[in-house]
């Protein structure tokens, strides 16, 4: 018979990994509730969060298409980074957009409008820019499905590099906007 000491590590053990698997589906579930909606947004935030989710797309499909194996689980961990990519950039063009509808509703020529008018077109070229390295992420993980094996770090460090930027970015808009919250987990 087993030892009690055995029966209680074998419990523990269990119950760690159901835990564990309660929590990743908990925050996937989490995760899944905010709802990117593009057409709520006017242009160009709304161009940005289509390619961003465009992106992801193709990406999903790269994964797809790649055999059972430590590649593919490779790359839906990078999936995992590029849809935080995603809601980053959800986040920052919902912020754009509010930004370009005050500028519409204060209008005039004034110094303030001129600013807002910059920082808006500042966030505006920086997003664009990343979601291009985005893009540039998700052509190099198609390269892994020719076989180009040694290409999957470095496709994760592009994914986690323009992740990174996007989240900095959300975040230097919400301190210019003074709504900064503490980044997600």
């Amino acid at each position: 018979m087993f030892e009690p000491v055995a029966v209680q590590a074998m419990t523990a053990v269990v119950v760690a990994a159901g835990v564990a698997w309660a929590g990743r589906r908990a925050l996937r579930k989490g995760a899944a509730k905010e709802r990117i909606d593009p057409f709520t947004l006017t242009d160009p935030w709304r161009t940005f969060v289509q390619n961003a989710q465009s992106a992801q797309a193709r990406f999903g499909r790269v994964v797809e298409g790649i055999q059972d194996g430590p590649l593919r689980e490779r790359l839906a961990d990078i999936n995992g980074r590029v849809t935080d990519g995603v809601r980053s950039a959800w986040r920052i063009a919902q912020s754009g957009h509010t930004l370009h509808k005050m500028i519409l509703e204060v209008g005039g020529r004034s110094d303030s409008v001129a600013r807002m008018r910059a920082r808006e077109k500042e966030f505006s070229d920086k997003l664009a820019g990343l979601i291009t390295n985005l893009d540039e992420a998700v052509a190099r993980a198609a390269e892994l499905a020719t076989g180009q094996l040694g290409v999957v770090d470095a496709v994760a460090e592009d994914v986690n590099g323009v992740v990174d930027d996007l989240e900095a970015l959300r975040l230097s808009f919400d301190e210019v906007d003074g709504s900064a919250e503490p980044p997600q987990p």
